[in-house]
C-alpha cells in the first residue's frame, strides 16, 4: 500500500507540474503568458519555456514581461543589436543592411545566447495573438520616417520580416512611430519605430532598408529591440 499511494502521489506531483510550471528548466511553461496564469506572483525576469511541449532538453530561456500582460521577448544576438552612428561613405542609399559591408541578416538567440530552434518559433508562434517590436533609428540630417519638410514618407524605413515580407508606411497599418525625432531633417536626433501586429510572421525583422543618407553631413546609426510574443 505504502508504494501505491507513494506512486499515486508521484502522479499527482507531476500533474500539479504540469499544470502550473515554474519556468526552470526541468520544468519550463508553454509561454510566459502560461506561466503567469499559474503564477501571478512571479515577477519579470528570466525563465524557460517549452512552446512544443515536447522533451525538456530543447527548452530555452526568455525575458518573460509579466508586467506588460504576460509577453515572451527574445533578444538579437550580440551582432544584431545596432550598429554606431555613422556617414556610410561606401554604401548606397535605398539598400538593405545586410547588403552593407558590415552589414548582416539580423538573427535572435535565447538570453543564453544560443539559436532558437525553428520548431520551438514556429510554436511561439502559434501559441501567441499577437507581437511587437521596436526599433530606434539615430539620426544626424536624416529622415528615419516622416519628411517634414516634404510632408510625405518616401524616405521611410522599410523592414523585411521573418516571413520574407518588405513592411513600411505605404503596406502596413500595423508600423507607427511612437517618437519622430529625425522628421526634421536638422541635427541630431532619433526615432523608434514600433510594429505591433497580430501577423505574428511579420517579425522578428530580419533586415532593414536605408533610404536617406549619402550627403557629407548625414549620418545614422540604429538599435534592434526585442520581438515580445503575447499569447
Amino acid at each position: 500500500m505504502e508504494d501505491i499511494f507513494g506512486s499515486l502521489n508521484n502522479l499527482k506531483q507531476d500533474i500539479e507540474r504540469m499544470k502550473f510550471p515554474m519556468g526552470t528548466r526541468d520544468n519550463p511553461a508553454r509561454t510566459c503568458k502560461d506561466l503567469q496564469l499559474g503564477h501571478p506572483e512571479f515577477p519579470d525576469g528570466e525563465y524557460w519555456i517549452d512552446p512544443n511541449q515536447g522533451c525538456t532538453g530543447d527548452s530555452f530561456k526568455v525575458y518573460c514581461n509579466f508586467t506588460s500582460g504576460g509577453e515572451t521577448c527574445i533578444y538579437p544576438d550580440k551582432k544584431s543589436t545596432g550598429v554606431r552612428i555613422s556617414s556610410w561613405p561606401k554604401e548606397v542609399p535605398g539598400s538593405w543592411f545586410s547588403e552593407f559591408k558590415r552589414g548582416k541578416i539580423l538573427s535572435y538567440v535565447d538570453m543564453e545566447e544560443n539559436t532558437i530552434n525553428m520548431v520551438q518559433m514556429t510554436f511561439l508562434k502559434l501559441l501567441s495573438a499577437s507581437a511587437r517590436q521596436n526599433f530606434t533609428y539615430i539620426c544626424h540630417n536624416s529622415v528615419a520616417w516622416h519628411d517634414l519638410k516634404a510632408d510625405n514618407y518616401d524616405r521611410a524605413l522599410r523592414f523585411l520580416g521573418s516571413n520574407d515580407e518588405e513592411m513600411s508606411y505605404d503596406n502596413n497599418p500595423y508600423i507607427n512611430a511612437l517618437f519622430d525625432g529625425c522628421a526634421s531633417r536638422q541635427g541630431f536626433g532619433k526615432t523608434v519605430m514600433e510594429i505591433d501586429t497580430p501577423k505574428i510572421d511579420q517579425v522578428p525583422i530580419v533586415d532593414i532598408m536605408l533610404n536617406d543618407f549619402g550627403d557629407p553631413n548625414q549620418r545614422f546609426g540604429f538599435e534592434v529591440g526585442p520581438v515580445c510574443f503575447l499569447g
